[in-house]
């Protein structure tokens, strides 16, 4: 049963973080458009840009210098 629990609320926590992102706030250029969670590629471009700005946040807390995620990549 709380599988299922779990199953349900993972959806509705996608859902509501999807929702929350396209009607949020409008960037501070508002030059353009803002992207919408609307496919794949979208959502990817978003989940790296949040887990590259917290890599570089950590990184920058332990002291150790900002690696390009190029130069990630290649060491792996």
């Amino acid at each position: 049963m709380r599988f299922i629990i779990g199953i349900i609320a993972g959806f509705l926590i996608t859902v509501a973080v999807a929702y929350w992102h396209d009607s949020g706030a409008r960037p501070i250029d508002a030059g353009g458009p803002r992207d919408q969670i609307v496919n794949w590629d979208v959502a990817d471009r978003a989940f790296r840009n949040a887990r590259d700005s917290v890599a570089r946040g950590f990184n920058r807390l332990i002291g150790e210098r900002d690696v390009a995620p190029e130069d990630r990549r290649e060491r792996l």
